[in-house]
């Protein structure tokens, strides 16, 4: 299992270095301005070129990541519902990523569970963020079922980052989370890239090649995985980990929407991130357009590199 210490540093350096702090804040004082003319030009530029979905109901459309940084992204989340002093789940933690950015919003506890263990980097985010911010952090090995009862209708938010796209039973998943999750509690996931989206595998091979997962059979696909990755690490949060056990929902934009709307979840916001590689991509091959559509990808797919959602429990 590779060592994720490090990665858990630079996000601590981001919340307690003075430079780091001030370098993110001037970026979002440019993506702030970026956001809203890259909404306005990709609006237009989808109904003209008619990959507008307006059964998606998107709220936002962001040039690739649209500067979407932590800091901001949870300060988005407390407009919905205030995170100071709220009970905190994170279904599919890993080895922790981005818990120093939420503990800082001061909320009372984070239980955080994942199917694969992480001891020595749960051990250090536990001990750091009591310290650095009197927040507890608990963590869970195992699914729903390893859950403590006393946890069930407990918490006021759910937090998922980078996890419904490789979750294999969405609905089992959200019957999970409502179970933990008060009435009116909120939920928030990012997840992407996305099945039919450029890069859905999770593994980068080249500019020119992010359908290859799509457009390529078994056997080459196979074939090309095998040369490239001669030994792989049993990390969850690799990209050949996640090939090899098959860790994919295989959920196209629209049945994600669906599902959460059928489990009882009103979307209060969706931004979606388009991506400039494979919209320049799929304007030069159209060729692989082509391929594509004989495949069934979905058109609007092709270009979502994935989500930000924020959603309401109902029941």
């Amino acid at each position: 299992m590779k060592n994720h210490i490090k990665s858990l540093e630079l996000d601590e350096l981001e919340i307690n270095n003075f430079v780091k702090k001030s370098a993110i804040r001037i970026k979002l004082a440019y993506y702030f301005l970026q956001r809203f003319v890259a909404d306005f030009l990709l609006r237009r530029l989808l109904k003209k070129d008619g990959k507008f979905d307006r059964n998606l109901f998107i709220d936002k459309f962001l040039l690739d990541e649209g500067g979407m940084f932590k800091d901001y992204v949870y300060r988005l989340c407390d407009k919905f519902k205030p995170l100071k002093g709220a009970n905190i789940f994170v279904p599919g933690v890993g080895y922790g990523k981005n818990l120093f950015q939420l503990a800082a919003m001061k909320p009372k506890l984070i239980v955080g569970f994942d199917l694969y263990k992480y001891n020595q980097e749960w051990n250090f985010l536990s001990k750091k963020i009591k310290e650095k911010f009197n927040v507890d952090l608990i963590f869970i090995n195992g699914d729903f079922n390893a859950i403590p009862e006393k946890y069930r209708n407990f918490f006021d938010y759910v937090i998922s980052e980078a996890v419904l796209e490789h979750v294999k039973d969405l609905p089992v998943f959200l019957d999970g989370t409502k179970k933990f999750l008060k009435k009116d509690g909120h939920f928030y996931a990012s997840f992407g890239p996305i099945w039919y989206g450029p890069g859905g595998d999770h593994i980068d091979w080249g500019e020119d090649q992010i359908f290859d997962h799509l457009l390529l059979g078994d056997r080459e696909y196979n074939s090309r995985f095998n040369q490239k990755f001669m030994k792989i690490e049993n990390d969850s949060c690799e990209g050949a980990f996640l090939v090899k056990e098959k860790l994919f929902s295989y959920l196209s934009c629209r049945d994600y929407l669906d599902i959460f709307k059928k489990h009882d979840f009103d979307v209060l916001s969706l931004f979606a991130k388009i991506s400039k590689k494979a919209m320049i991509l799929l304007k030069k091959r159209p060729d692989m357009a082509a391929a594509l559509d004989k495949i069934g990808a979905p058109e609007f797919d092709r270009i979502c590199g994935g989500f930000y959602l924020w959603a309401r429990n109902k029941l």
